[in-house]
């Protein structure tokens, strides 16, 4: 079965804009689906990690991708 990706490129918007997209596409994504999050704000790495676990998904990964970004990558239980 092949895994879907989806891309979320939220660089330019601050909190709270990032958790809702991230939770929207969690909620709109059947189980599996991998998140990539990508985001210049660095309250979000703390943020979108928190209220994805709460809503039970898996964090796999947040990394610095380049001078203040981050992609922060989470599958959809």
């Amino acid at each position: 079965m092949e895994v879907a990706v989806k891309r979320l490129d939220l660089r330019g918007y601050v909190c709270p804009y990032p958790q809702l997209a991230t939770l929207k596409e969690l909620r709109n994504s059947l189980p599996g689906t991998i998140i990539e999050v990508i985001t210049d704000n660095p309250p979000s790495c703390e943020n979108v990690p928190s209220v994805a676990r709460r809503e039970g998904h898996e964090v796999i990964a947040v990394e610095e991708v380049g001078k203040g970004v981050w992609r922060i990558v989470i599958r959809r239980r």
